[in-house]
């Protein structure tokens, strides 16, 4: 095993050995990259594994001429794609409410969806919001803060929910709508399944605001995920009656997959925690042959597990009501991909969650509720494997595939990350056993680094967003890819797993939470945490947006157009 820094991982061996079994090593490697990045260039150096007999052909080229890699200051295009600014942070979207901090996860939901229709002009926008940077919302430059400035913190995460349009000019713009709504860190939700109202989450059944929220997904019945990720780093303390600041802030109470329905402006959004509570990232939701809702999901951090949630009930599609219900019950499995199997996470049925002990000896587990509460160490406990920092999932539309982006992991000497597959057996979501194969692999050899958020078109081709540090961006082994950007990667064919530079972002920001419109014409894309190394506000890194003589950077949502839209084959160019 080639090690960069002396240490392996059980990751890292069983990739390994999966290049060595079922790909033939071409080429010589060259010696000082491979000093730098072994893995890297080995992946890069084997040959894919062919797509299964299920795959149906997708592209095997871009539709667009790729773009070179850049560090301006903008959001760099090919030629004939365009954008326009929907909402950045403080815009109103309501009466007395802003667009937050930090925009993340974008969900498309068309203003018909619940009459049937599909419309491609016309629809609702949810957008997390995932965490703050003090000085560039209220120039914070250090001490303690006041309740004040907290309350601008509370108030700037979560989500938002609003209407927008198509214009005639082929622009979006936003819409004044009932529906429009923020979720803050002082919402009311409400918690569902087996931790609801038990010791772990210390008797709640109700508890205060959403944070952290990530990435998200969408459900069948037309609701959308919002996933609460790094939740650990929220809770400051400040000197000042309870109920204010942060005092109130009970992380048990946090770090769930929250459902959220857009077309109910009285909806009071639910946090789900039979799907575990650990670093979330996204969910990709699907139904299987049974009609039960599955769920693949990824724990954000170095060494961490992939989970897959299956529902006990089924979905119906005549029944929204019984629909809104399916994620308060289910089972939830982590991924071993050295036996190739999901565990299934339950104190009932596995001994070794009811043995496991803290180190004092005291028990690890006494209840399902408290597997729940910490996923991520059950799934340890019971042998899952921990791999490179799992972000997003998403299945393929038509192979039915488990795409698994896992952004890096320096401490083992993996900079650059890769995207592996995953294969159910018999194509069954439902199925305890799987096998998986990588797809691919970052570094200067494949031209991308850090995979993050991805998204499919209608024809099985792969949209891919990265997640490069921003203190590293464009610099050191980074430079090769200039800013975070978006790359697309056909999925079958000669060119399966090759990367195609699509698009880069403003200085220091992601993009993030990319999202079609059903016509295919539009992608909404957020672009997040612009200029966030900023050392202060009189040495701004970045300008983006750029609006009305503005200098201060501002996250926000943008549309993209010129794309030709879906059409009838099996490509769009």
């Amino acid at each position: 095993m080639s090690k960069h820094d002396g240490s392996s991982s059980l990751w890292h061996q069983l990739l390994e050995a999966r290049i060595s079994r079922r790909a033939a090593l071409k080429g010589s490697l060259a010696a000082g990259a491979a000093s730098l990045l072994p893995l890297q260039l080995e992946v890069a150096n084997a040959e894919p594994t062919a797509g299964r007999a299920a795959a149906q052909a997708a592209n095997t080229r871009p539709p667009f001429r790729p773009i070179k890699p850049t560090t301006a200051d903008d959001i760099v295009l090919p030629r004939g794609y365009r954008y326009n600014v929907v909402r950045v942070y403080g815009d109103e979207i309501a009466p007395n409410q802003a667009f937050g901090y930090n925009a993340d996860y974008i969900a498309y939901m068309p203003i018909d969806w619940l009459d049937g229709g599909r419309s491609s002009s016309d629809g609702l926008l949810w957008v997390n919001h995932e965490y703050n940077n003090p000085l560039l919302q209220y120039g914070y430059s250090g001490g303690t803060k006041t309740a004040q400035q907290i309350e601008i913190e509370r108030y700037t995460v979560g989500g938002s929910i609003f209407r927008v349009q198509r214009q005639r000019n082929g622009q979006w713009s936003f819409l004044q709508d009932t529906h429009n709504r923020r979720v803050t860190g002082y919402t009311t939700c409400r918690l569902t399944g087996p931790a609801a109202g038990t010791a772990a989450v210390m008797g709640a059944t109700e508890v205060r605001g959403s944070v952290g929220n990530c990435s998200g997904g969408v459900t069948p019945w037309g609701t959308v995920l919002s996933c609460e990720e790094n939740v650990d780093e929220y809770g400051e303390p400040v000197t000042v009656p309870f109920g204010s600041g942060w005092n109130d802030f009970n992380k048990t109470h946090h770090g769930w997959v929250v459902e959220h329905d857009p077309f109910n402006p009285t909806d009071v959004p639910r946090k789900h925690t039979a799907m575990g509570k650990f670093r979330h990232e996204n969910v990709a939701v699907m139904v299987s042959p049974s009609g039960r809702v599955v769920g693949y999901m990824g724990d954000d951090k170095n060494d961490s597990c992939v989970y897959k949630f299956v529902s006990d009930g089924a979905f119906d599609p005549r029944n929204r009501e019984a629909n809104l219900r399916l994620l308060e019950s289910g089972k939830l499995f982590a991924a071993d991909f050295q036996n190739g199997k999901w565990v299934l996470l339950d104190y009932d049925t596995q001994n070794a969650l009811k043995t496991a002990t803290k180190p004092d000896g005291s028990p690890l587990f006494t209840s399902q509720a408290d597997v729940l509460l910490d996923a991520r160490a059950a799934a340890l406990v019971l042998r899952a494997t921990p791999v490179d920092r799992p972000e997003d999932l998403e299945v393929h539309p038509r192979t039915g595939h488990v795409y698994i982006a896992l952004t890096n992991n320096s401490a083992h000497g993996n900079f650059h990350g890769q995207i592996v597959r995953l294969f159910e057996t018999d194509n069954n979501p439902e199925a305890l056993t799987f096998d998986w194969d990588f797809f691919a692999v970052g570094g200067p050899q494949s031209g991308f680094s850090s995979p993050d958020n991805l998204v499919f078109d209608p024809y099985g081709n792969l949209w891919m967003v990265t997640d490069i540090s921003s203190n590293r961006t464009g610099k050191g082994i980074y430079s090769f890819q200039g800013n975070n950007s978006m790359f697309f990667f056909p999925t079958e064919g000669p060119n399966a797993g090759k990367a195609h530079h699509f698009a880069s972002g403003p200085v220091e920001c992601e993009l993030t939470g990319p999202f079609w419109t059903p016509d295919g014409k539009t992608l909404f894309l957020a672009v997040q945490h612009p200029g966030e190394e900023s050392p202060g506000l009189d040495k701004l890194t970045s300008h983006w947006p750029n609006l009305n003589g503005d200098p201060l950077p501002r996250p926000g949502v943008v549309a993209i157009t010129g794309f030709p839209g879906w059409r009838t084959g099996n490509n769009f160019l």
